[in-house]
C-alpha cells in the first residue's frame, strides 16, 4: 500500500486530502441547523452535571495558582540579579490572559447551558463562497438573555477585582503564604521555648524602656503584648524581635519629658497622649513609605554617620538613666552636655545606696551573660534581677533608703483609645526621624538574620509591617516600637523556626499583665535603670570609629561630626545635622568624581591609573584619562577642566605634539544633555584642531545616547572601540593617514 501511495504524485495527493477535509467539513455543518443546534445545548446538561464542570474549576484554578506564583517570584526577585524579571513578567501576562479566556468561555458554557431562555437570534446565512468549497457560510450569535446578563466589560472588571484582591491579600499578608505550611510536630517546640524565653526577658525590658520614655511601667507591657500578635500578619522575617527599644524610646523622652510653653512638666495624661500620637504616625508614615517605595531614601544616609549617631544616642540613654543610679534628680534639658554639667554641679546629693544596689544589677546581669557563654545556657539575667530585686526590697523595706519604687501598676487588659491631634505640629519632627531609625534598625536586624537561617526579607513589607504593628499598637496604649538586636539574636539562638515564637511571645507579656503586675508595685528603679544601662552599652561602638580612622579619615570625620552634633545640640537636631553631612558627601563625590591618567603596562595592552602603578608606560603623543562616575550636569564641567588640565601638563613634558585624547568609559555609566554638550564641543574643538578623539569601553546606553544626541552626528560610531589599545592604534592609522595626504 505505501509503494502505491508514494507513487501517487504530490500535487493530486494534497487535492485528495483537501477533498477528504472538505468532505468531513460539509457533513458537520449540514448537521448544525437551528434545531439541532437547540437540541445540543439542552442535551449537555447531563455532560455538565458530570466530571466536565469539576475538572474545569480545577484547571481554573490551577491556572489562577501559577499565576499568583508567579507574581510572587516577580517580586521576591526584584534584586537578584540571576534571574529575568522580564522573562517572567512575559509568562505572568501569558498565562494571565490565558486564564481570563478560559474562565470567560468556562461561564459563556456553564450560564448558557443552564440558561432557561434559548430564545436565539435566527441563523444568517452568507452568500459568500467560502475557500476551496461551495458551502455556505452558517453564522449563529449567542442568546439575547446571556448577552444582556453578561456583558464584556462586567466580566472584565470583576476578573480584574478578583485578581487585584487576592494579589493584594498574597502581597501584603505574607501570613498567608507560610501559616498553612507550618509543621506542628517539628516547629512548635522550638518556636513555644523560644518565644516564652523572650517574653520572661521582656517584662524587664518593656517596663524600663517605658521608664526610659517617660512614661508608667505598665505601656511598656502594653507596647510588649497585644502588637507582637499583629506584626506576624504583615512581617516578612521569622525571628524578628518586635516591640520597644532603647534608642526608640530615647526619642519619645525627647517629648514626653520636655516643657511646655509656661515652663511647666506635663502631666502623665499628656504624656502619654504624645506617646500614643507618634506610635500612630509613625506607624502611618512608616506604611506610606512601604506602599509607594520610598524607602530607598535611607541609602543617602553614610553607615559612618549612623554609627555616630547611635554612640552618641547612646550616651544620651546614659545621661537620662544616672539619677537613678546617682540618688539625686537633675535639671532636664533639651541638650544633653548640659544635663552631664547639672550632675557634676549637684554631685553633693549623692547617695550610696541606689548606687551601690544598681552595681549589684548591673554585676549580675554581666555574670549572667558570662554564663551563658561559656556553659551554653539561656540564664535570662535581667528577669533574675527584677525577681530578686523585689523580694530583697520588699523583705528589708529598701525603699525607706532613698531606693524609689513602682507605685500600682493596673492589671488588665488596656483601654481602647485613639490618637489625638491637638499637639501634631509638636511630634513632627520626631515622628520622622524614628520612623527613619525605627526603619534602619528593622531591616538592618532582619536582614542580618535572614541571611544566617537562608531566606530574604522584603524590605517595602518589613515598613508595611513595622507600620501596622505601631499603627494598631497605639489604639491598644502602646508607644513607638521596632526590631531588637537582643531579643532577635535570642530567638535565633534558640531555634525559632517561624513567627509564631513572636506570637508566644506577646502571649507571655498579655498573661502578665492580666495576672502578675501586683508583684511588681516593690520593683525598685534603680533596677530598671541597670537593665537599660546594660543593654546600651552595646550601642557605644568605638571600635568603629577606630576602625573608620585607619581606613579612610573622612568617613572617621562624618563618623565625630554625627556624634559631636548629637551630644552636643541633641537627638533630634544631631539627627538632622547626621542626614546633611551625608547629603554634602555625596554631592561632594558627585561634584568631584574620581578621574584619573592611564597608563601602559609593560609587555601587555593593558591600561591602569600611573598613581597605583608607577611602572606603566606613558603612551606618546596623546592623553589617555577615565572617569569614573556617570557624566551628568554636576561633573561635565570637571571632565573638560581636567581635559584641559592634562592637554598643558602633556605640552609643557612631552616634545611630541598631541594628536590624540582618548577617554575610557568603562565607569561611565550614564550621560545627561549636558554631558553630551559638553563631549559635542570638545569633539568640534579637536577636529579643528587635527586632534583624534576616541572612546574606550562605552556601554550601548551611553553610545545611543551620543549618536541621538545632536543632528548631524559629530562623533562618530567609529570612534568607539572595545579596548584602550585599539584606539590608539586607530589614532595612530588616523595620523599617518593625514600626513600621507598632506604630504601628497
Amino acid at each position: 500500500k505505501m509503494s502505491k501511495y508514494k507513487e501517487i504524485p504530490d500535487n493530486k495527493r494534497n487535492n485528495d486530502l483537501e477533498k477528504k477535509k472538505s468532505s468531513k467539513n460539509n457533513e458537520i455543518l449540514k448537521e448544525i441547523t437551528p434545531n439541532n443546534y437547540r437540541n445540543l445545548i439542552s442535551n449537555s446538561k447531563e455532560v455538565v452535571n458530570g466530571d466536565f464542570v469539576r475538572n474545569s474549576k480545577i484547571l481554573l484554578s490551577r491556572y489562577e495558582l501559577f499565576h499568583l506564583c508567579i507574581a510572587e517570584i516577580i517580586y521576591s526577585s526584584k534584586d537578584n540579579q540571576f534571574v529575568s524579571i522580564q522573562t517572567l513578567k512575559k509568562i505572568s501576562k501569558i498565562h494571565e490572559q490565558l486564564f481570563k479566556t478560559g474562565l470567560k468561555y468556562f461561564n459563556q458554557s456553564i450560564d448558557s447551558i443552564e440558561s432557561n431562555d434559548l430564545s436565539f437570534i435566527p441563523f444568517q446565512k452568507n452568500n459568500k463562497d467560502t475557500v476551496n468549497s461551495g458551502l455556505e457560510e452558517i453564522k449563529c450569535d449567542l442568546p439575547v438573555s446571556f448577552l444582556s446578563k453578561f456583558s464584556k466589560k462586567q466580566k472584565t472588571k470583576r476578573l480584574n477585582l478578583y485578581f487585584l484582591l487576592s494579589w493584594s491579600f498574597y502581597n501584603y499578608l505574607p501570613i498567608l503564604t507560610w501559616f498553612p505550611q507550618y509543621k506542628i510536630n517539628q516547629f512548635l517546640k522550638n518556636d513555644l521555648v523560644a518565644g516564652t524565653t523572650v517574653g520572661v526577658m521582656l517584662i524587664a525590658q518593656g517596663m524600663a524602656y517605658a521608664k526610659l520614655a517617660g512614661l508608667a511601667p505598665e505601656y511598656g507591657l502594653y507596647s510588649s503584648g497585644i502588637p507582637l500578635l499583629i506584626y506576624p500578619f504583615f512581617g516578612t522575617s521569622r525571628h524578628l524581635g518586635i516591640g520597644p527599644v532603647a534608642l526608640v524610646s530615647l526619642l519619645v523622652s525627647q517629648v514626653t519629658l520636655s516643657t511646655n510653653n509656661a515652663g511647666y512638666d506635663y502631666s502623665a495624661t499628656e504624656k502619654t497622649s504624645f506617646a500614643l500620637l507618634m506610635a500612630f504616625c509613625v506607624g502611618f508614615f512608616q506604611i506610606l513609605m512601604g506602599l509607594f517605595h520610598i524607602g530607598f531614601i535611607i541609602n543617602f544616609i553614610s553607615h559612618p554617620v549612623i554609627a555616630g549617631f547611635t554612640t552618641a544616642a547612646a550616651f544620651v540613654i546614659i545621661l537620662s538613666q544616672l539619677q537613678h543610679i546617682l540618688g539625686y534628680p537633675v535639671s532636664k534639658s533639651h541638650y544633653p552636655f548640659l544635663t552631664f554639667f547639672s550632675y557634676i554641679v549637684n554631685l553633693g546629693k549623692f547617695k550610696w545606696q541606689p548606687c551601690l544596689f544598681g552595681f549589684v544589677n548591673i554585676f549580675f546581669m554581666q555574670l549572667a551573660k558570662q554564663i551563658n557563654r561559656i556553659y551554653k545556657l539561656e540564664i535570662p539575667g535581667p528577669i533574675v534581677c527584677v525577681i530578686g530585686s523585689i523580694i530583697i526590697t520588699q523583705v528589708f523595706r529598701l525603699d525607706r533608703f532613698g531606693i524609689s519604687i513602682q507605685k500600682d501598676i493596673p492589671k488588665g487588659f488596656p483601654k481602647l483609645r485613639g490618637p489625638i491631634f491637638n499637639e501634631f505640629t509638636k511630634v513632627a519632627p520626631t515622628v520622622i526621624t524614628i520612623s527613619f531609625i525605627n526603619f534602619l534598625e528593622t531591616v538592618a536586624i532582619a536582614s542580618k538574620i535572614g541571611e544566617v537561617h537562608g531566606y530574604k526579607i522584603v524590605p517595602d513589607q518589613e515598613l508595611i509591617g513595622s507600620g501596622m504593628t505601631n499603627l494598631l499598637g497605639s489604639f491598644l496604649c502602646a508607644f513607638p516600637m521596632a526590631g531588637s538586636f537582643s531579643r532577635t539574636a535570642v530567638l535565633s539562638q534558640l531555634g525559632a523556626k517561624t513567627q509564631i515564637a513572636g506570637m508566644i511571645t506577646g502571649l507571655v507579656i498579655i498573661l502578665t499583665y492580666l495576672f502578675l503586675t501586683p508583684l511588681f508595685r516593690f520593683l525598685p528603679n534603680v533596677t530598671l535603670a541597670s537593665i537599660i544601662l546594660v543593654s546600651v552599652v552595646n550601642l557605644v561602638d568605638y571600635n568603629e570609629a577606630i576602625h573608620l580612622f585607619r581606613i579612610r579619615f573622612l568617613d572617621f570625620f562624618a563618623f565625630m561630626i554625627s556624634l559631636i552634633s548629637t551630644f552636643m545640640i541633641g537627638v533630634e537636631w544631631g539627627m538632622a545635622i547626621a542626614v546633611g553631612v551625608s547629603l554634602i558627601f555625596v554631592l561632594w563625590f558627585s561634584v568631584k568624581p574620581p578621574i584619573c591618567t592611564l597608563g601602559r603596562i609593560r609587555g601587555t595592552v593593558v591600561y591602569r591609573d600611573i598613581k597605583w602603578y608607577e611602572k606603566c608606560i606613558r603612551t606618546p603623543g596623546g592623553v589617555l584619562l577615565r572617569m569614573d562616575a556617570p557624566l551628568f550636569f554636576v561633573n561635565a564641567a570637571v571632565l573638560r577642566k581636567k581635559i584641559r588640565q592634562k592637554e598643558d601638563e602633556y605640552f609643557r613634558k612631552n616634545p611630541v605634539p598631541l594628536f590624540y585624547v582618548i577617554i575610557d568609559c568603562r565607569g561611565m555609566t550614564d550621560i545627561d544633555s549636558t554631558g553630551l554638550q559638553v563631549l559635542n564641543e570638545l569633539a568640534e574643538k579637536y577636529e579643528k584642531q587635527g586632534v583624534f578623539l576616541g572612546f574606550s569601553n562605552a556601554n550601548e546606553r551611553v553610545k545611543n545616547l551620543v549618536q541621538m544626541g545632536r543632528k548631524p552626528i559629530i562623533i562618530k560610531e567609529s570612534r568607539f572601540f572595545t579596548r584602550i589599545h585599539d584606539g590608539i592604534e586607530s589614532a595612530i592609522r588616523w595620523k599617518f593617514f593625514h600626513i600621507k595626504n598632506s604630504v601628497v
